[in-house]
């Protein structure tokens, strides 16, 4: 039989076989667009993504040169993407079984996908002058650390600390060296463009991650994708539908948490007037059919034109519609055949309290705001107390934050950020810093140690730039100095006068061959018997412009015969001008070339200051005697100074004053801190062969330091 026969005889019924045939189908595609999805599967479409972004430049070799999103003094570039990278921590959902993810472009900071042109040349002038004041800084620093390297051994206290952060700034310094070089190259040949590179990863249940490719950026949105080009195992996905996506009813599919140790497991459906956190950006507007309607954008809604106009590149759309609804059938066939129950909201969304439980909360009052995880009890008598505990973030009014692991309504250990700076470390009840702790303050300082009620209390190690390094305790939040571990392997020495020689009307000498210091004076913390030999002395030749002391002839004589290394010190007047004590010094004053450097003993009262003209005066002839002494000697003289000339004079000397070496005399348990050559540590030290007191003198540095120090001023 021939079939246009058979059509001829029956349209009418063919008509309704087609009929029924297309409604069939429609009636397919409504029920599988409009069958709503079950919560469960919602939630678990939405993937917790964590993202480190920066521009990359490719360089020669396979480098890469990775540049902060924003300009940055402190970290302008560097060749890993972690050192300089802004980390994000926010929701996503899968949106297609070949792993496709939409979120907002908050993971990447709205970066634009590329810098080209004027911007480039514009960022790569401010890295390279970022890096230039960060070589400066390393360099200020790093000698310091030399300094101190040279002048202190493993005895010394906190000398370990010292030396690892000398090695840290090394490293640094190099590097820094590195990156002015590529940055320098890559302004002379600029690249064409540097493009945005974002590091990825999804986080499952068991927190176990997956990473993700970005493939397309518009509108404030992201489209990523894994890299398997499979949808990970426990997801599901979300039906997109570019048109026609009611939006009436919406609920936000999110994690509603701050991220970091307060992950959730899952998400949750969370209404219009829910509190959303830091991890809810980029979570999918859902309306009650379960199809994605927007995703959120700084508290806003991104629709479904965009979101669609976004995957529009990643696949045709009658090969999307294919797929959403082949999805959809999928999805309300399971549905049918193994109905799940909707899942139960956290009890914190619900504002429910049950007996003892941990959960994230948010508490804004007029003095303070806290984000983070409390612990919620009920006390015998009924009462309800929540208790911070784990992680939570503390904000003041005036900005001061404070960010950690509470215990017991305690901050334990944390991190501070306030106007003056950055704290890391641990904390009291008040919430001051005790223990142990490292703060980076604004003035470019930085201190690692103990603390006591806010204040620096026992040892620590702080340094700032060029100005100064302080290793050893602290009390009161202010520096007290090194407090010293006297060994027999320090250099030690004695400075001697007529004293020595004069008491009353009594007369002694001094026995050269019996010379040995056996106390350094009370209150020292010594490792063994003071037993130790005297290995450099100073003899007083001159006072003013008419005091010689007579015996500095025969005690220099003496030293150098018993090998000691000996020096000429000079006591300074202010009622006399500096050349005429320099003529006096140099007319009676001994000095050979293997001598040590001259010294110069400055230590008037406040009232002689003032009556010579003060400090200006004073320096000014001071100086006169230091230069007329150098150019005679061929050898830089010394200054010695007391303790309250240094807390109320020296700072206000002219820079040429305050480069020459310093010998002090300070008789507290703790070690000076200015540019020390020597340091009388007491006058009360004992010195068998020597009658009564005498002052004792500790070389701020080791043996061979010592050694090195004689073969360079006997040249």
């Amino acid at each position: 039989m021939k079939l246009r026969p058979w059509l001829d005889k029956r349209p009418f019924q063919i008509f309704l076989a087609l009929l029924a045939c297309l409604l069939l189908t429609l009636e397919t595609i409504t029920l599988v667009v409009l069958f709503p999805t079950d919560e469960e599967a919602q939630c678990a479409a939405v993937c917790r993504l964590e993202a480190q972004a920066a521009y990359a430049i490719p360089l020669a070799e396979g480098d890469t040169l990775f540049l902060p999103l924003q300009p940055d003094s402190t970290l302008p570039a560097d060749y890993h993407l972690g050192t300089v990278a802004i980390t994000a921590e926010q929701s996503g959902a899968f949106v297609s079984d070949e792993g496709h993810a939409v979120t907002s472009d908050a993971l990447v900071h709205e970066a634009a996908d590329r810098l080209e042109g004027d911007a480039l040349q514009q960022r790569l002038k401010e890295t390279a002058d970022g890096l230039q004041k960060r070589r400066e800084r390393l360099q200020k620093e790093l000698k310091l650390l030399t300094i101190y390297a040279t002048t202190h051994s493993v005895v010394d206290d906190g000398f370990n600390q010292v030396m690892d952060y000398k090695t840290q700034q090394q490293n640094a310094l190099a590097r820094t060296d590195s990156l002015i070089q590529t940055v320098s190259s890559l302004r002379k040949e600029p690249p064409t463009e540097a493009r945005l590179c974002a590091n990825v990863q999804v986080f499952t249940s068991d927190s176990t991650s997956t990473a993700l490719l970005p493939t397309a950026h518009r509108d404030h949105l992201m489209l990523l994708r894994t890299a398997s080009g499979q949808l990970p195992a426990g997801f599901s996905r979300l039906t997109v539908w570019r048109w026609g996506t009611m939006a009436w009813g919406r609920m936000l599919c999110a994690f509603n948490d701050f991220g970091g140790t307060t992950r959730r497991p899952s998400a949750s459906l969370l209404e219009a007037t829910r509190q959303r956190y830091a991890s809810a950006e980029g979570g999918p507007w859902l309306n009650p059919l379960g199809h994605l309607c927007g995703v959120r954008f700084h508290g806003e809604r991104i629709g479904s034109f965009e979101v669609g106009r976004l995957m529009a590149g990643v696949h045709r759309w009658p090969v999307w519609w294919g797929r959403n609804l082949l999805a959809k059938t999928r999805a309300v066939w399971a549905s049918i055949r193994q109905p799940h129950p909707s899942p139960r909201e956290n009890a914190f969304d619900k504002n429910e309290i049950e007996p003892t439980r941990i959960c994230t909360c948010f508490v804004n009052s007029m003095d303070w705001r806290y984000e983070g995880e409390v612990v919620v009890t009920t006390t015998k008598k009924g009462k309800t107390l929540a208790l911070r505990e784990g992680w939570g973030r503390l904000t003041w009014p005036d900005g001061t934050r404070f960010e950690g692991l509470w215990q017991a309504d305690t901050l334990s250990t944390g991190e501070r950020t306030d106007s003056v700076g950055r704290y890391v470390g641990t904390f009291d009840a008040k919430l001051r810093a005790t223990g142990y702790g490292e703060a980076w303050l604004g003035s470019g300082e930085y201190y690692a140690g103990e603390w006591k009620q806010g204040l620096r209390a026992g040892h620590g190690f702080a340094i700032r730039d060029d100005l100064w390094l302080h290793c050893g305790w602290w009390k009161n939040g202010r520096f007290n100095g090194e407090r010293m571990v006297y060994t027999p392997d320090r250099v030690y020495g004695i400075d001697i006068s007529r004293h020595q020689h004069e008491k009353g009307r009594k007369r002694y000498t001094i026995d050269w061959d019996r010379l040995r210091i056996t106390s350094l004076g009370a209150g020292r913390r010594v490792l063994g018997a003071v037993d130790y030999p005297v290995s450099f002395v100073y003899v007083k030749a001159t006072e003013g412009k008419t005091v010689l002391n007579k015996y500095y002839a025969a005690d220099l004589r003496e030293a150098r015969r018993h090998g000691i290394a000996a020096g000429t010190y000079h006591f300074f007047s202010l009622t006399s001008t500096g050349a005429e004590q320099a003529a006096f010094f140099l007319k009676n004053a001994w000095i050979a070339h293997t001598d040590l450097p001259p010294v110069l003993d400055l230590e008037p009262t406040d009232a002689q200051v003032r009556r010579a003209g003060g400090d200006e005066a004073m320096f000014r002839e001071a100086l006169v005697w230091l230069r007329r002494v150098e150019r005679a000697c061929g050898k830089r003289p010394v200054l010695y100074v007391g303790q309250q000339f240094v807390v109320n004079h020296l700072s206000k000397a002219p820079a040429a004053f305050r480069d020459y070496d310093v010998w002090i005399a300070r008789y507290g348990a703790y070690k000076p801190w200015v540019r020390l050559l020597h340091w009388q540590l007491t006058p009360y030290g004992q010195v068998r062969g020597i009658a009564g007191e005498v002052d004792i003198n500790v070389f701020n540095g080791t043996r061979t330091q010592f050694e090195e120090y004689l073969r360079t001023v006997r040249k």
